[in-house]
């Protein structure tokens, strides 16, 4: 009877989040409507360089050498700090720190956006007798953190960019390098 029970509110829970429209977390790519652009990093890491080059491509934006929109990436930091510790003196949680600035401009030299911060940050509890599952930890929530902070570069662009070609006193912004 307990096994039936317990069944049936396996079930119901279950109903229930998938009538709730709650589904795992996958990536979260959206469609951008924005013109074919370049590409330039200053200093980024790889993974940041090859994920967002790969975001963009996925959300439709064509990456060309000769486009007319330029997206600089200026820095891509990654930094912790020690948020407590405990009896000991032993570090018992971190907080991680990251942070992007950016630039996007036109090929004949305006500025649509001009060094633009996105910083986040995240807290977790640390425990040295398992480093190595912490750092694993750690490194994940840098990749989840570049991930939304990419995101978030794509919102600003798609909205830069709408507002430039929504605007009657303002060329266009141009679709490449005539």
């Amino acid at each position: 009877m307990r096994i039936v029970s317990f069944l049936v509110l396996v079930a119901v829970v279950c109903l229930s989040l998938s009538g709730c429209g709650w589904r795992l977390r996958g990536s979260q790519t959206f469609a951008v409507t924005l013109p074919p652009m370049q590409l330039q990093f200053q200093q980024g890491s790889a993974d940041l360089k090859r994920e967002l080059a790969q975001t963009l491509e996925d959300s439709g934006v064509e990456l060309r050498t000769d486009a007319g929109l330029i997206l600089v990436i200026h820095r891509e930091n990654q930094g912790r700090r020690v948020l407590s510790v405990d009896s000991n003196g032993k570090v018992s949680e971190y907080e991680l720190q990251y942070e992007l600035l950016f630039s996007l401009r036109q090929v004949d030299g305006e500025i649509l956006i001009d060094n633009e911060h996105i910083s986040q940050q995240r807290d977790y509890q640390f425990n040295d007798s398992a480093v190595l599952a912490k750092s694993e930890e750690e490194r994940q929530l840098f990749a989840f953190m570049r991930s939304t902070s990419i995101q978030s570069l794509l919102r600003q662009l798609q909205t830069v960019v709408a507002t430039k070609e929504e605007s009657p006193a303002a060329p266009r912004v141009p679709t490449d390098a005539n």
